[in-house]
């Protein structure tokens, strides 16, 4: 036994050898690293024999990895219990062999491959490249980069930062409960008194986060007074210092509480960071004091695609104006730690960040979140940040420090001017202040640009000459659509505006989209729902009218000489009153007929679904009480409705409605009159299909959908069967919806029936559009996740593994059913088992000599 144990020993003082070798030197190298196991439930402390990680402070963002050593468990239940660690290999040391294990996000760990005591070296030498901190540390932050290596699971940190948000989010939330109800036992808590018990939150926390890192002195005492002096000394260089929530009680059972916490020494800094703005910084004290925030992985995505490497180390100088939580400030300085040398001394790399980080805010409240914010991230050092207290629009400082900045990241504020700013700003505003702010900054272009513009910038007149002058200043641009409420303080559609300057002579373009079913898979890992790219030539000019490239732009280049939807209807939007409706339309909008009252649509929701008018209301359709022309339409003649107002967030925008019983539409509704003699069915078979309502969703705003987009939607040319097909297979969908509605048919039976009837409605519809079969599979793998509008479930239209490109027609015909593995299966004839392989491929009389 003591022999088996000092062969382990040999093996893990090679294993730091090799590591030393590959520049894992000093702080990198942790023995008996502790860490919470944040993925068990009650988070407990482990511990690993020894742990490399990529820079300092260590933690599960930089942990490049671990070694284990047998002890009676071993394989794969000993290297599991080390996934919180965060490293992407584990070495597991059994007597003198070493096996190499691949740590994955779900599942078990995967086995590599193994080497004696004596063998590491060599294996060490054919890794040196992809094993040393730089390159652990360039695939950590980097997706590209981590696919590449193939010990590398992409889905271990997304693990980890969800469940450590997750875990922190709930214990420190716990903690603040303790606070305010402790507090509120003998006094009323207000709102006033947030910032005090904020203060007091951090500053038990940051002395918790120095005891668990075991930085020198004592942090953790029982006396929850004693620690509050201890952080305060520490971290605080100003005379003043705003005191924390005072009362005695409050402060000893609240850090009772975190003292529970778990573990903070692996947890990652800026994670911290990011749940002490998400966490504490409540919708009480947001109201209070007018403050927002921008989500952390929106931040983490603009510096994570700007280029910065592309600077030397002191250009890297960056700015955030309105910086309020300084959420851009906390991620550029990950960005710029994972771009350091690994060695260089904490104390230095703090003064390297003072250097090159700055904001300007004018909410007290905001700039006190943002030190904090910014000391967790930058653990173990004190304060110092170049963080501003002041107007952006009417400070010096705004001016100064985007002269020294080569580096801006924004999120300004959205809203418009009041007369009285002129007076206080000067003349020649923009109207708003977001043009307005990077007006300033165009002023003095700095080399990379991160920026946050409403989707009207894209293509609004107001824009125009802004996006001129990008086009002049910057070679290349990066524009990525958010779904709306993605901001806190906003329910607006935004865009990231990303630009920088290049020495090449063509400049690029790339646009991007989160849709709302991928925001989740956006915020994990980064990834984006839509992207296309392509290199302008007039940039200015082309900027000017328009700075986007419309998603599915190949689909929309084959159908582009097709007839359009205004050339077979005639479209109007529906009734306007002269006067407001009140809020339940009880004025001139009723269950039941009135005098002047016709049938009609007043909401959208629940009266309308694919083909089909499920509920009616009674309109006033009194000329006296009419405004515009609308009402003077023939409602009484056969039309579709469909709604003026988006459905949804996702993909499938529109309902089209047949309507042959004369109804009024209110204006939550345009109306579409035939001009020609192509079916209704066939028309709202269009509508309701996929091509239609990608046009719609990658042309206009999720808050409405213009008759001139409605116009422009291109038609195929139909033949007479097609024709007479799908107008019976919508007949036939109506008939089972009604039947389904009227309980005359099974639920169950009746959905499934309703999605075939559907699913052959689109694919007649796109087979009469005839596209190449990649763009069709591109333009159906658009509504995959989003469910379609209507009565039943429907997220996709191919299974994820399905990869042939067939089209859709093909796919659901009788043809390709008769084709799957089980039909064929099934049509093989079966081989008597006393046959022999050789018999058996004789059997089916084919050659398989060649």
């Amino acid at each position: 036994m003591l022999a088996q144990d000092q062969t382990s020993a040999d093996a893990l003082q090679s294993l730091k050898r090799e590591l030393n070798g590959l520049g894992y030197v000093g702080s990198l190298l942790q023995d008996d690293y502790e860490f919470a196991d944040i993925l068990s439930e009650d988070i407990p402390v482990s511990q690993i024999p020894l742990a490399a990680f990529a820079q300092y402070p260590p933690s599960y963002r930089n942990a490049a990895f671990g070694v284990a050593i047998s002890n009676g468990t071993s394989g794969i239940e000993l290297v599991r219990t080390h996934r919180a660690l965060g490293a992407p290999q584990i070495f597991e040391i059994d007597s003198d062999k070493v096996r190499r294990w691949k740590m994955s996000g779900e599942g078990p760990p995967i086995y590599l491959d193994e080497a004696r005591t004596e063998q590491l070296s060599q294996l060490f030498a054919r890794h040196k490249d992809d094993w040393s901190p730089q390159r652990i540390m360039r695939a950590k932050s980097n997706v590209s980069q981590a696919t590449q290596l193939d010990f590398f699971d992409l889905g271990l940190l997304p693990l980890l930062e969800h469940e450590a948000r997750a875990k922190l989010d709930q214990q420190l939330n716990a903690a603040v409960g303790v606070a305010i109800e402790t507090f509120s036992a003998r006094a009323k808590f207000t709102d006033s008194l947030y910032p005090p018990l904020f203060r007091l939150i951090f500053r038990l926390i940051a002395a918790k986060i120095l005891g668990d890192r075991h930085h020198p002195g004592d942090w953790t005492p029982d006396d929850a007074k004693l620690a509050l002096q201890a952080v305060e000394g520490f971290y605080f260089r100003e005379d003043h210092v705003e005191p924390a929530l005072e009362d005695p009680t409050t402060q000893q059972l609240t850090w009772d509480r975190i003292r529970r916490t778990c573990h903070f020494q692996n947890l990652s800094v800026d994670s911290l960071a990011y749940v002490y703005e998400n966490t504490l910084v409540t919708q009480e004290t947001r109201n209070e004091y007018g403050t927002h925030s921008t989500p952390y992985a929106i931040a983490e995505y603009v510096v994570r695609n700007l280029p910065f490497e592309s600077l030397d180390t002191d250009k890297r100088t960056i700015f955030e104006p309105f910086s309020g939580h300084a959420v851009f400030l906390v991620a550029a300085m990950q960005r710029l730690r994972e771009l350091l040398p690994p060695e260089i001394a904490p104390q230095d790399r703090h003064e390297y960040f003072v250097n090159m980080l700055s904001g300007i805010e004018d909410d007290d409240f905001a700039l006190e979140v943002s030190r904090l914010s910014l000391m967790l991230a930058d653990y173990p050092n004190p304060d110092g940040w170049r963080l501003h207290k002041g107007d952006a629009f009417a400070s010096p400082v705004f001016e100064q420090e985007l002269r020294n900045a080569n580096i801006v990241l924004c999120n300004p504020p959205f809203g418009s001017f009041h007369r009285h700013d002129k007076a206080k700003y000067g003349d020649g505003l923009a109207p708003t202040k977001d043009r307005e702010a990077l007006r300033r900054v165009l002023e003095a272009p700095p080399q990379l640009l991160g920026f946050v513009v409403p989707k009207v910038f894209l293509e609004g007149g107001g824009y125009r000459q802004l996006r001129s002058e990008l086009g002049n200043a910057y070679g290349s641009f990066e524009l990525l659509a958010l779904p709306d409420r993605v901001f806190a303080h906003s329910d607006s559609e935004t865009v990231l505006l990303l630009s920088w300057k290049e020495e090449s002579t063509q400049k690029s373009l790339a646009v991007g989209q989160v849709l709302n079913a991928g925001l989740p898979d956006f915020y994990a890992s980064q990834r984006v729902s839509y992207q296309a790219k392509k290199l302008v030539e007039r940039a200015p000019e082309e900027f000017a009218t328009r700075m986007w490239l419309t998603q599915l732009v190949e689909v929309w280049e084959s159908v582009s000489d097709l007839s359009t939807m205004g050339d077979l209807v005639t479209i109007h939007r529906g009734i306007e009153y002269n006067q407001p409706l009140g809020r339940d339309g009880c004025r001139f909008v009723s269950n039941t007929a009135r005098d002047d009252s016709v049938p009609g649509l007043h909401r959208v929701d629940d009266n309308v679904e694919p083909f089909m008018v499920t509920q009616t209301v009674y309109l006033d359709a009194s000329e006296e009480n009419m405004r515009g022309n609308a009402h003077k339409y023939d409602w009484s003649a056969p039309k579709l409705i469909v709604n003026a107002n988006p459905q949804s967030r996702g993909p499938w925008r529109i309902t089209a409605s047949i309507d042959r019983s004369g109804l009024m539409c209110y204006q939550n509704f345009h109306a579409l009159w035939p001009k020609t003699e192509l079916p209704l069915e066939v028309i709202s078979a269009v509508l309701n299909g996929p091509v239609a309502n990608a046009f719609i969703s990658t042309r206009d705003p999720i808050r409405h959908i213009h008759v001139k987009t409605l116009k422009e939607i291109p038609i195929p040319e139909f033949s007479a069967g097609q024709g007479e097909t799908i107008t019976s297979l919508v007949r036939q969908y109506i008939n089972t919806r009604t039947n389904w509605i009227d309980q005359l048919l099974d639920e169950r039976q009746a959905e499934l029936e309703c999605r075939r009837l559907i699913t052959a409605i689109d694919a007649e519809v796109l087979k009469a559009y005839d596209l190449p079969p990649q763009q069709e599979r591109d333009l159906l793998d658009w509504f995959t996740g989003s469910n379609r509008l209507g009565p039943i479930e429907f997220t996709e239209y191919f299974p994820p593994s399905f990869v042939p490109l067939i089209p859709l027609h093909m796919y659901y015909s009788a043809v390709f059913a008769q084709a799957s593995a089980e039909e064929t299966i099934q049509r093989l004839p079966s081989i008597p088992p006393s046959l022999q392989i050789e018999e058996a491929l004789s059997y089916f009389d084919y050659d398989y000599s060649g």
